[in-house]
This record gives structure tokens, C-alpha cells and sequence, in this order.
């Protein structure tokens, strides 16, 4: 009996264990982050750009891998959600942000590109994003997946596709804002910065309404994602006098936090026997990182690494590092009963630095591509400026993605590697595109000048003979042109200019 009940605990001992190891193991966070503010045929829009550079920051901060995307026309946005669907295979969480303009045709949702016209409905597909794809894609890779669409911005654009449709009498909805949709997969949340039917306000600062209080909560410990949204609502109302009133769908079944409640050891409260036991390693490591990051000097940066050089935000740690300590200081030890010796950490590797650098590289060889901004985030855009490069020198072996190899190889050159591409109605003049002349301006500065032996004089023939055909001028004469013809204009005294055609 003593045997089996001591089996028996050793069972239920090592189940404990199991279960504890996994819960320690964080979950892999994907996310893609969209703002597009510049549209071709329509005024800008002042927030967008500056609402996904927030969240993406902000999400970066609390563990999730971002992709980003700035004003994207249709190629470019669907190129990006691709690369998206690689990136989300074997991740726990898929978030997806867009801010920029929306559309609901037909009781469908739409996220508008940056080339859109809107000229017809036959051209709604190619100038759009379904939004309900994107969706779908997401369910299809990942179990818990988060949406935030500040998307409901007034449009001109769809005002224009109102009057077409009521112009040839198309029994087609083009609705204000976005329509109501329902999560079919599990574990999906729809949040919307605006009622269905209803326009979401741009705000007078430096994010929109509904990004900036989700930019104040999203970073809260022990707040659950569906909670957060309520106080995001509450936050918007307040602000637009009720006028916006933000929204979500969910069919989860589970609670989410973006950052987990910090435990009260690491407050230095002490614990009670009730509370439940925390996650040691994540939880500690969470902590330390908030408290490292909070103070914004150096050596808390530092005390980090050395506790978590394989944390949970090491990266974010190192980037801090290299921005805040100088490369004289040395890191000061610390004493034995402070932290537990752990080996020193591996030489920092800041990608985000080397992709900022490798992507103001390929500029300077004349590789760069339409999308591709100088801020460090590789998106498809730098993948086909570094593919470009590498097609012409054959130096890289990994194109993928930014490396110190493919640096030193796009730095090795010092002369211009792609050639210059013209635009349509441009022509290559040296190292420079230059508008190409239209004919008939060509044959308009030719008439407008004759040949100099045309405009000699010669006053041996009395203006009374001379005709069209002679390719002399005399006396009081000049060439002038009707249309195509070069006729001559005799001037007499007193009398009106004559113009003779052969």
C-alpha cells in the first residue's frame, strides 16, 4: 500500500510539474500593424501614420513580434498580409490594426488602399482589402486572434460611389462607415472605434480618439482584453460628447491580457497564503523589465540583462542599452546577495538597427523601392530592394531578412548598383529623369524660330515680286506660319500686312 501511494505521488508530482513548466512557457505574439494616411484622390488623413507607429511600438513593448505597413496601395497591402500568413504559423496570438479609411459595400466590410478612385463598383475589388479575409486567414493560423479597426473616418470617396450607383440606378448599399459582422472562429474579438453605420472622429492631437485611450490601457497589468475595451468606450464617449461610440464582437472563450498582473512579491507586498502561485520565471521577468524600463537610465537596463539575457524582452532591453549607456561606461557588478550569478549574455545583435541601416544602404545604391522607409522594419518592400541588390552583385546568401553579412555586402559598394527606373513620360539624362518634350511643343519652338538662312534678308527685289515659293526675303517681308505652311507677310507702308502661301 505504501509502494503504490508513494507511485502515486510521484505521478501526481510530476504532473504538477508538467503543468507548471508549460504555463511558464510564454505564448508567441504576431502582429501587423497598418496606417494609411496619404490617399491619392482624396485629402490626407492626419492620424493614421502616427496611430500604427504607436501601436506597434506600444505592442512591441508587451511581447508581440509587428509587422507594419505604411499607406499601401492594393499591391502592397496584399504583399504585406502575405508575408503576415508566413509569420503567423505556429504563434499563439494574432492581432491585426488598421487605421486609415473603410468602406461597407453591399453589408460587407472593406479597408480602402491608397489608389482608390472609386469610379465604378467594378472597381471596388481591385482598390480594397476584404476585411472579412483577413479575418478568416487569421482563424485559419492561430487560436486567439484580436482585430482593432479604427477604420470608420469620413470618406469623399464613397459619396462618389453613392452618386454613380444612383446615376445607372444599381440596387447596390454603399453604407457610412463599417457594417456589423460576427466572428465565426473561436476565440475571435472584433473591436471597432465606432458603432456599425457610424463615421469615427480623427481627434485634434496626435492620435485618434479611440487609439489614443487604447494606447493608455493596452499596457495595464491584470487587465483583461474585453474589460480594457469597456474602459476604451467609456474613454471615447467622454471625449466625443457620446457623438462615437466604439464597439466589439467577440466569441471568446477565453480572457486575454496583453501584460499579466504583476505579482505582489515583485511590489515587495508580501503574499498571502490564498493568493494563487504565480508563474515564477515570466512573472519576475515581467516585473524586473517594467521596473527597467520605467526608470529610463542605464544601469536598471543593464541589471536586467544580466538576471534575463534570454528574457522575455532581452531585444527591447538591448536596444534600450545601446540608446541610454555610453560604450565607455563599463556595467558596474553587482553584489552576490543582490542577484544570483548568471552568465554573461551574448553580444547584443540589434536588428532593428542593422535593418534601419541596411535599408539606407540599398537607397544609396539606387535599390530601393516605392514602400520602403529608413526605420528598421523589413517588410516585403525591403525584401525586394535587398532581392534587387543581390540579383546584380549574386553576394548574399540570406535575403530574407536584415543580417550584419548583408550590410558589410550593400556597404562594399560605393558606386550605384540598380539602374535608374524612369516613370512613364520621363526620360534618363545622365543619372537624372527628366520630363520627356510632348512633339508639339518640339514643333512649336521650331516654328516659333525659323532657320537663320531663312530669316537672311535681301534687298535687290522689290516687295511687289516676291512670292511665297522664293526662299529669299526681301525688303519689309518676314516668315510667318498658318498651321503647317511657311507663308511670307509683306508689310507696306499704309497699308495692311499681305500674307502670301504657296
Amino acid at each position: 500500500m505504501r509502494r503504490c501511494l508513494t507511485a502515486l505521488f510521484g505521478i501526481i508530482g510530476c504532473l504538477i510539474g508538467c503543468m507548471a513548466a508549460t504555463q511558464a512557457v510564454a505564448e508567441r505574439r504576431v502582429a501587423l500593424v497598418v496606417g494609411n494616411a496619404q490617399y491619392a484622390y482624396t485629402p490626407a488623413l492626419p492620424n493614421p501614420r502616427n496611430d500604427a507607429r504607436d501601436v506597434a511600438e506600444t505592442l512591441r513593448q508587451v511581447g508581440f513580434e509587428v509587422m507594419v505597413g505604411y499607406d499601401l496601395d492594393h499591391t502592397g497591402f496584399a504583399r504585406l498580409i502575405d508575408d503576415f500568413a508566413r509569420t503567423l504559423e505556429g504563434a499563439d496570438v494574432g492581432l491585426f490594426f488598421y487605421a486609415g479609411h473603410g468602406l461597407q459595400f453591399n453589408d460587407r466590410n472593406y479597408l480602402v488602399t491608397t489608389e482608390a478612385r472609386f469610379e465604378s463598383t467594378f472597381q471596388v475589388p481591385s482598390e480594397t482589402i476584404e476585411l472579412n479575409a483577413i479575418i478568416r486567414l487569421m482563424e485559419s493560423k492561430t487560436e486567439t486572434n484580436l482585430i482593432f479597426l479604427d477604420a470608420c473616418r469620413n470618406n469623399p470617396l464613397t459619396d462618389n460611389l453613392r452618386r454613380n450607383l444612383a446615376a445607372i440606378n444599381r440596387t447596390v448599399t454603399v453604407g457610412r462607415g463599417l457594417a456589423r459582422i460576427e466572428p465565426t472562429g473561436r476565440d475571435t474579438l472584433v473591436a471597432f472605434s465606432a458603432a456599425p453605420g457610424q463615421e469615427a472622429a480623427d481627434g485634434r492631437g496626435r492620435n485618434s480618439p479611440f487609439t489614443a485611450s487604447l494606447l493608455r490601457h493596452l499596457p495595464k497589468p491584470g487587465l483583461e482584453v474585453s474589460v480594457m475595451l469597456k474602459e476604451v468606450t467609456a474613454d471615447v464617449r467622454r471625449e466625443t460628447g457620446n457623438a462615437q461610440r466604439p464597439q466589439q464582437l467577440s466569441d471568446m472563450s477565453r480572457t486575454f491580457y496583453f501584460v499579466d498582473a504583476v505579482p505582489d512579491v515583485a511590489k515587495g507586498a508580501p503574499q498571502t497564503a490564498a493568493a494563487p502561485p504565480p508563474e515564477p520565471a515570466d512573472a519576475v521577468d515581467l516585473a524586473t523589465w517594467q521596473w527597467a524600463d520605467a526608470a529610463k537610465e542605464c544601469e536598471p537596463i543593464r541589471l536586467y540583462l544580466r538576471r534575463f539575457p534570454n528574457g522575455r524582452f532581452a531585444d527591447l532591453a538591448r536596444f534600450s542599452e545601446l540608446r541610454l549607456c555610453r560604450a565607455d561606461t563599463p556595467a558596474v557588478a553587482l553584489a552576490p546577495a543582490a542577484l544570483p550569478p548568471t552568465p554573461p549574455p551574448a553580444p547584443a545583435v540589434n536588428i532593428l538597427e542593422i535593418g534601419r541601416k541596411l535599408q539606407k544602404e540599398l537607397s544609396r545604391v539606387g535599390c530601393a523601392l516605392n514602400g520602403m522607409e529608413n526605420d528598421g522594419t523589413w517588410g516585403g518592400a525591403s525584401r525586394d530592394a535587398l532581392r534587387l541588390f543581390n540579383e546584380r552583385t549574386n553576394s548574399i546568401a540570406e535575403i530574407d531578412r536584415p543580417t550584419p553579412e548583408a550590410l558589410e555586402a550593400v556597404q562594399t559598394h560605393k558606386e550605384r548598383v540598380c539602374p535608374v527606373s524612369c516613370e512613364p513620360g520621363t526620360e534618363l539624362r545622365g543619372t537624372s529623369c527628366v520630363a520627356t518634350p510632348r512633339p508639339l511643343e518640339q514643333r512649336s519652338r521650331h516654328a516659333a524660330r525659323p532657320p537663320e538662312r531663312e530669316r537672311s534678308r535681301s534687298p535687290r527685289t522689290s516687295p511687289a515680286h516676291a512670292d511665297a515659293g522664293s526662299s529669299t526675303l526681301q525688303k519689309g517681308e518676314s516668315w510667318t506660319y498658318q498651321g503647317s505652311k511657311r507663308c511670307k507677310s509683306i508689310d507696306t507702308p499704309g497699308l495692311p500686312p499681305r500674307i502670301i502661301c504657296p
